[in-house]
Formats: structure tokens, C-alpha cells, sequence
């Protein structure tokens, strides 16, 4: 991974990363209240060299260092360690007597020091004392001449090396363990390195859609708008003219201005919007798109194809009881199902729900109502079914000049998305591009100035100002709730 992806993978899973970070210093707070204190006590044992002349008393200092060493791993043996438990009456055993013990010899040095950390401070000297008397004997014992007589004049001798204890062992009542500073600090640093090791596992197993890349991999089709997850649209999820700044607003106005340069080559009057599969936002993206379009002086009409669950109405304010149905089976006709949103979009719903939509929406019928308000308006909008689940939106996307994608970032998986091309391909039905929809805020920046068409989030479209007077315009006046000034369809 290079390092690009590890920032762009880090700047996208902070939170996880953070989560993490505070996993480990929290366990670290939990781990030092959870441990016994420790107290230690030092002892230093002097080892010095006895001899007749100054030139024995040199080489038994020379001799006496080289020494010291070996009786520092000695110090620490079963046999002493069970004549302290011994002297002491110690409830424990030599190897977790040897694990509180340490005797340290440093290099050329004849002085033993050594240290005991135990859970009362008391204990703990008692035992560096012991510990350093039976050090004295031991090395008695080991250098004392046999049966104390020189080996040369045969009188009594002194054994060469001596140790004495220097001082009183050291008391402290202050833990030196847990110590509680350096394990949060080893808590967060491992805090981290998981958090940073997970985030970039997470971030190679994860096979939804994150970034323009992704859909590039899959089609050549432009990525048109990246809409920014709002904790709003739940209950606000229509955009009005009011809302200029706004970057949900910006992004359906700037989807709107992109898809004027689309396709050049086809006029783009019914578009047909859908997703792989529900709960990706494609009713809002519809409804938003219309009202952005009417924004622009466009006679706009949005229809409700997804017979399984039209949620169009719901999202509007408006009946769903009479609709697309209805004008098909000959109850009414189009002019008379149709609605107006106070928006300035016109609203044909699905009407009743037949038990075989495939089969209604392939009908000469459907196929003739398209036409009917292809002549009628300048745009027609498709709101469809999920394209994986059921094979509706097929149908219906061949009626439609072109089909706008809506893909949930980081929820949309790669290979539901390639499966949902491939049935678009399957009945020749083109991709006009692809809208990322709930994408974060911080990856907008990502995105520049909308993929090579219109404006960026940063900067204000030129239509922005026309956007606002034809909004205000839009807002109705009359108790009918039709557009002052505009004229609805016949």
C-alpha cells in the first residue's frame, strides 16, 4: 500500500483508528488499578580484598571484580533463596522469591546491588536484608582457605575476599509499580498500531464502492455527483430554493448542470434513476434531481415505476391512490393522474399495486404513456426498482433515453454494483453516469471540480443566482397549488 492510500485509508477510518487508541488506553487505566503495587528496598553488599602488601591488595581488587559477577548470578540460587524463606518464614516458594529478587554486578566494580519489590515496603526490606547476609556467608564459604590454614606457611588465614552489607537497605512507602504514566503510554502506542494495522485490513477486505476509482474499475461512465451524507434529509430530505450553500443542494444542482453535458451526442429527455439495491437512495435522488432541474425552468415530470414500493409520494406529500396503473388499465388519463408539488414538479404515481409488474410495465401501454409525456415535457424521470432484486428496471430502462446510477459509498459492494451494469448492458440500455450518495463530507475535496464537468463544492455555479430567482419563483401562491406564471400540462 502506498503511502497516498494509507492517508486517504486513515483519513477515512479515523474513527476507527481513534476507537481503537482509546480501546488501549483505557484497558492500560483498567490493567494498573487491577495490579498489586509493588515496593522496593536496595541493598549494596561491598566486596573487598584483603592482602600483605599493596601489590596483593591490587591484584585481589583485580581478582575480587572479576569475581563479583559470579556472585551476583549466584545470589539469586535455590539454595539462597531458600535459606532467606528459611530465616524469614517466608509462605512462598523459591521460584516466586527468585522472581522479586535481582542482584546486579556492574562491569569493573566490586559492589553488589540488590534490589526486592515486594507488595508491603516492610517485607520487602526484611528480605534485601536477609538476602545480603546470606550473600556474606556465601562468600565466606567459597573463599575461605581449606580448613582456614595458608596453603604455603600452614598458619591461620583470612579468606581474600570479604562481603560486607553497606548500609541499611533502603525503605519506601511509593509503589514503583504499575507505574501508571509509561502503561498508558504503551496502551496508546499499541492502541494505535492496532488501530492503524485493523483500519488498513479493514480497508483491503472491504469490497464497497469508496471512491471514483472504484466505479471507474467498473464503467467508463462518470462519476456525475457526490451527494454528502446529511443527518437531516431523514426528515428533511427534499432540497428547495432556499437552500443555496447547502452541499446536498449544491450536489443535485450540480448532478442537474453535469447532465446537460452527459451525452452530447442524444437528448436526454427520460432518464430513468435506480441502484443495485434498495436502501441506496435513489427515490431522494429522483425527487431532488427533479426539483433541482424545475429550479431550472424545466417542465419536469417524475414517475413512480417501483410497483414493489413506491415510496415517491411519501417523500413528495402527495396520493399515490391513482396513478401510472390506472392510466394503463384506462381508469383515467395521463393529464388527469398527474399532480403538481408546490416544487413546480409534476407527480404521476404508481397508482394500485398489480400482482405482475414486469408484465405491466413491459405493455405497449407504458411503452405509448412515455411518449405521451416525452411530448408533453422537457424532462421525464423514471424512479425504478433496485435492479438486482427483480428484473423491473430492466424493463423499464429501455423505454428511457439513458440511466442515472445511485450507489450508497462505503455500502454498495463492488460486485452487487458490476451484476447491476451487466443487466443494463444485458438489454442495451446505457449508463448516463453514477451518483455516490451518502458520501462523507471530508471526502468531498476528493472529488475536485466534479469530475471534469460543471463546478466544484467550493465554488458557486453560475446558475447559482438564476437557481434562487427561479426557486422563489416557483413557490406557489394559488390555493390550487399550481406555479404562478407556468403552465401546466394539458
Amino acid at each position: 500500500m502506498e503511502l497516498r492510500q494509507l492517508l486517504r485509508t486513515l483519513r477515512s477510518r479515523w474513527k476507527f483508528v481513534t476507537a481503537v487508541f482509546l480501546l488501549g488506553l483505557v484497558v492500560a487505566g483498567v490493567v494498573s488499578t487491577l495490579m498489586t503495587p509493588k515496593y522496593e528496598s536496595r541493598a549494596s553488599i561491598y566486596v573487598t580484598a584483603t592482602g600483605s602488601s599493596t601489590i596483593d591488595a591490587y591484584q585481589l581488587g583485580i581478582y575480587s571484580s572479576l569475581r563479583t559477577s559470579s556472585y551476583a548470578d549466584l545470589a539469586t540460587s535455590p539454595s539462597v533463596m531458600q535459606a532467606v524463606i528459611d530465616d524469614l518464614g517466608l509462605d512462598r516458594s523459591v521460584a516466586d522469591l527468585s522472581s522479586e529478587v535481582s542482584v546486579e554486578a556492574p562491569i569493573s566494580s566490586v559492589t553488589l546491588t540488590i534490589s526486592v519489590s515486594d507488595a508491603v515496603p516492610e517485607t520487602a526490606v526484611d528480605i534485601a536484608r536477609s538476602v545480603a547476609e546470606q550473600i556474606e556467608l556465601l562468600v565466606s564459604e567459597l573463599e575461605a582457605p581449606p580448613n582456614g590454614l595458608d596453603a604455603t606457611t600452614g598458619l591461620p588465614s583470612q579468606a581474600p575476599i570479604v562481603a560486607r552489607l553497606a548500609g541499611e537497605p533502603t525503605f519506601s512507602n511509593t509503589a514503583v509499580s504499575p507505574s501508571l504514566p509509561l502503561n498508558l503510554v504503551v496502551g496508546g502506542l499499541l492502541g494505535l498500531v492496532l488501530g492503524v494495522v485493523g483500519a488498513v485490513l479493514r480497508d483491503i477486505f472491504d469490497t464497497s464502492v469508496k471512491n471514483a476509482d472504484d466505479v471507474a474499475a467498473m464503467t467508463d461512465r462518470p462519476v456525475l455527483a457526490v451527494v454528502p451524507f446529511d443527518p437531516t434529509a431523514s426528515k428533511h430530505p427534499l432540497i428547495d430554493g432556499d437552500s443555496a450553500g447547502n452541499l446536498r443542494a449544491e450536489s443535485f444542482r450540480m448532478l442537474r448542470t453535469n447532465l446537460q453535458f452527459a451525452d452530447l451526442d442524444d437528448d436526454l429527455r427520460v432518464i430513468m434513476v435506480s441502484s443495485a439495491v434498495p436502501n441506496e437512495g435513489k427515490t431522494m435522488t429522483s425527487c431532488n434531481l427533479a426539483i433541482a432541474l424545475a429550479q431550472n425552468s424545466k417542465r419536469v415530470l417524475l414517475i413512480d415505476t417501483d410497483f414493489r414500493k413506491p415510496e415517491v409520494a411519501d417523500f413528495l406529500g402527495l396520493e399515490n391512490a391513482v396513478g401510472l396503473l390506472s392510466v394503463l388499465v384506462g381508469r383515467t388519463t395521463l393529464q388527469a393522474a398527474i399532480q403538481p408539488h408546490v416544487s413546480g414538479v409534476d407527480f404521476l404515481g404508481t397508482g394500485p399495486q398489480p400482482p405482475n409488474p414486469v408484465e405491466v410495465l413491459g405493455t405497449r401501454g407504458m411503452k405509448n404513456l412515455i411518449e405521451e409525456a416525452r411530448g408533453i415535457y422537457d424532462v421525464v424521470i423514471l424512479d425504478a426498482a433496485p435492479l438486482v432484486p427483480v428484473a423491473d428496471p430492466a424493463v423499464v430502462s429501455t423505454l428511457a433515453d439513458g440511466v442515472l446510477f445511485v450507489a450508497r459509498q462505503g455500502k454498495t459492494g463492488r460486485v452487487v454494483l458490476r451484476n447491476a451494469f451487466e443487466r443494463l448492458e444485458a438489454v442495451g440500455s446505457p449508463v448516463i453516469g453514477v451518483v455516490l450518495n451518502m458520501a462523507p463530507k471530508r471526502a468531498l475535496g476528493a472529488y475536485g471540480y466534479g469530475y471534469g464537468y460543471g463546478y466544484g463544492y467550493g465554488q458557486k455555479s453560475p446558475n447559482t443566482a438564476k437557481d434562487a430567482k427561479a426557486a422563489k419563483a416557483a413557490k406557489p401562491k394559488g390555493r390550487d397549488g399550481v406555479m404562478p406564471g407556468r403552465r401546466r400540462a394539458p
